[in-house]
This record gives C-alpha cells, sequence and structure tokens, in this order.
C-alpha cells in the first residue's frame, strides 16, 4: 500500500518576499508549519533580536488586495489567531505588519545590526 503525499503548493509570492525581507537584513527560515516563514531581526523597541512567525499568502482583488485565507487550513488559521501571527501579501504589508508589533526602523535602514549589541 503506497501513501500519495502532495508537496504544500508554495504560495507565488514567497520567493521574492523572502529575497527582499533578507535584503532589509531579516533573518528569514522557511519552516512550513505551522506558518511559512520564521523571522529573527532586531528590535529596537524591546532592545534585542527578536523572532516573528509571517505567514504568506497570495493577495486577491484588484482595488483592495487581501490575503486568500484557505478555510480548509483550520488548524493553521488557529494558530494565527492564536499567535497573532502577521499575515502578508509582500514586503510593504510584512514591514508594515512587523512595524505593529516591532519598531524595525525606516525601510531605507535595515532593522538588524551586523554585531551583538553593547
Amino acid at each position: 500500500m503506497s501513501i500519495h503525499r502532495h508537496a504544500a503548493k508554495t504560495d507565488s509570492v514567497q520567493t521574492e518576499l523572502i529575497r527582499d525581507l533578507r535584503a532589509a537584513g531579516i533573518g528569514v527560515w522557511v519552516i512550513g508549519r505551522p506558518v511559512d516563514l520564521l523571522l529573527r531581526f532586531w528590535c529596537a523597541r524591546h532592545h534585542d533580536y527578536c523572532w516573528q512567525p509571517l505567514e504568506i499568502k497570495t493577495a486577491y482583488g484588484k482595488k483592495d488586495p487581501k490575503a486568500r485565507v484557505d478555510p480548509r487550513q483550520e488548524q493553521q488559521i488557529e494558530f494565527i489567531r492564536a499567535t497573532h501571527t502577521p499575515i502578508a501579501t509582500d514586503f510593504a504589508t510584512a514591514w508594515q505588519e512587523l512595524n505593529k508589533r516591532h519598531a524595525l526602523g525606516r525601510p531605507a535602514f535595515p532593522c538588524v545590526l551586523k554585531t551583538q549589541p553593547a
């Protein structure tokens, strides 16, 4: 007996978003479960490195893009609600959501210090 497994579909914006987050100085790990990414960055608000899960969703709607949520992902939706995990559709929404929770500074400056703070 064989078990047919299908790989989870990667959101179309994931590669570009990961590239942009890393370019901004954010450490990015693709974890897949319970959400897509785990981020590590220097947080000016907490004066320390912070870890933040991030879920990536493909946007839909031309005038007001929203994250498309699949109702079959009940466990993931519950995790997102319980942990207040932000959902991003692009770099701008990811940056905005992270700044709601952490002080990253301005987008023109990397948010991660390259050396440990003194």
